[in-house]
């Protein structure tokens, strides 16, 4: 239990907190509530936590000027317009009409559809509103939320225990570049958001080595815009003075040495813009690239 505690997020405030009207953690007596002081009608209102359904009586709005006027209309007073926001649902207004043989033929009347949809947009404005006014609703209900649904913690990845081995003794790698590459080799594709000059290149060269040593890839293969390919390399084999890397450029790319090349472990292949290369079929390749 102490060490959840010490992981546990931190408690959130109203102004964090979205309740919105139907929210599963609200309770109903505060729909009630919210409909008594608001709109000024005594209601009930049936809540099935099973199924997550709400049922309104809507005894209460029939003779209520309000409830067809200021929070509803004729075609949908307003508690059937608060039936439909418990759940999240879209109001829709039909015409219904039966032709000379009696079937049945309904449209959908788009004028009182969206006057409907407005007058909803009305009531869970108010409510988003009223809900945090009173200073011991709120209190409760910011409890209630942290204790109930307050329960998500971001990953954090720390790859401070990161030790590569075969890198060089002359650089050492800083705190940032040792989480993106713990977090390349534990979630896989990951957009490395780094400044220029944050050793970017260093971080995908460890990533690529690290996941070749633990097994989690076999044979690596990095593209990278071809006026680079030099400089990745380059930097490749400072951290690595003893990879074993395949540059695919002229030099190295020749007919005569093709059958060679596939004993190298790590390839770096030039990709240019509006056409992909397309290395030859080896077996299991990770491809990397950069961002």
């Amino acid at each position: 239990m102490t060490a959840l505690d010490a992981v546990r997020p931190a408690d959130l405030r109203p102004s964090e907190i979205a309740a919105r009207l139907g929210a599963p953690w609200l309770p109903v007596s505060d729909i009630i509530a919210f409909t008594a002081e608001i709109r000024g009608v005594e209601t009930t209102i049936h809540h099935s936590a099973a199924v997550a359904c709400c049922t309104v009586e809507e005894r209460g709005f029939l003779h209520k000027a309000e409830a067809t006027s200021v929070w509803g209309m004729e075609r949908r007073h307003a508690g059937k317009l608060l039936e439909d926001a418990l759940p999240h649902a879209s109001p829709k207004i039909w015409e219904v009409w039966r032709d000379v043989d009696g079937n049945e033929y309904r449209e959908l009347t788009t004028k009182e559809t969206e006057a409907a949809k407005e007058k909803l947009a009305a009531i869970r404005r108010a409510f988003e509103t009223w809900v945090w006014q009173d200073g011991h609703r709120a209190e409760r209900l910011v409890r209630l939320y942290n204790d109930t649904c307050n329960n998500l913690v971001a990953r954090e990845l720390d790859g401070s225990h990161l030790r590569p081995p075969s890198t060089s003794t002359t650089i050492s790698l800083r705190s940032h570049q040792k989480r993106v590459i713990w977090r390349i080799i534990a979630a896989g594709g990951t957009y490395i958001a780094h400044a220029i000059g944050s050793g970017k290149t260093f971080s995908m060269v460890a990533a690529v080595m690290e996941q070749k040593r633990l097994g989690l890839i076999s044979k690596a293969m990095i593209a990278v815009p071809g006026h680079c390919l030099a400089q990745m390399a380059r930097e490749f084999l400072m951290l690595y003075p003893t990879g074993r890397i395949l540059v695919a450029d002229e030099t190295n790319f020749v007919k005569a040495k093709r059958q060679g090349n596939q004993r190298e472990e790590i390839e770096l292949w030039p990709r240019h813009v509006g056409r992909p290369v397309h290395p030859p079929d080896r077996g299991s390749c990770s491809r990397g690239g950069w961002r």
